[in-house]
């Protein structure tokens, strides 16, 4: 029988992983649950994580839009990266009127082994860190 995750589902099982001696990790309830870790090795880097029907969604927050020189030239660089960075894309949400976020993101199926969700976790938080170090010429 094949696996389908919800958020408390899989919050328990990652409490129950490997990934609980490498971070923090929180069910935060609410209309729409979510999962937060926070992970020792990349500098306690928030990853926040929702199940949703057939998918989960893991993502990090890297920065306020207001926080990018050239948003143009950024989102450029924003783009060209996304083909060649493994499991991870830039993405832009707004958070507040006038005010947008971007984040790194992946998505699996909401079927998906405990082993592959825990890798999505780990490269997105190493793709975020990466990204931020690239892209620091280009905030403010």
């Amino acid at each position: 029988m094949a696996i389908q995750w919800t958020t408390a589902s899989l919050h328990d099982a990652l409490r129950a992983s490997e990934l609980e001696q490498e971070g923090k990790i929180e069910l935060l309830d609410g209309l729409d649950p979510s999962i937060s870790i926070q992970l020792k090795d990349f500098g306690d880097l928030p990853v926040q994580i929702n199940v949703s029907g057939e998918q989960i969604m893991v993502s990090a927050a890297m920065w306020e839009a207001s926080q990018v020189k050239d948003r143009a030239v950024f989102n450029e660089l924003a783009l060209k990266l996304n083909p060649v960075n493994a499991l991870s894309n830039v993405g832009l949400i707004t958070i507040a009127p006038g005010r947008d976020l971007y984040v790194m993101f992946g998505e699996l199926s909401a079927s998906s082994e405990l082993a592959h969700v825990i890798e999505e976790i780990r490269v997105l938080a190493d793709n975020t860190i990466e990204a931020a170090e690239a892209f620091a010429d280009h905030l403010v």
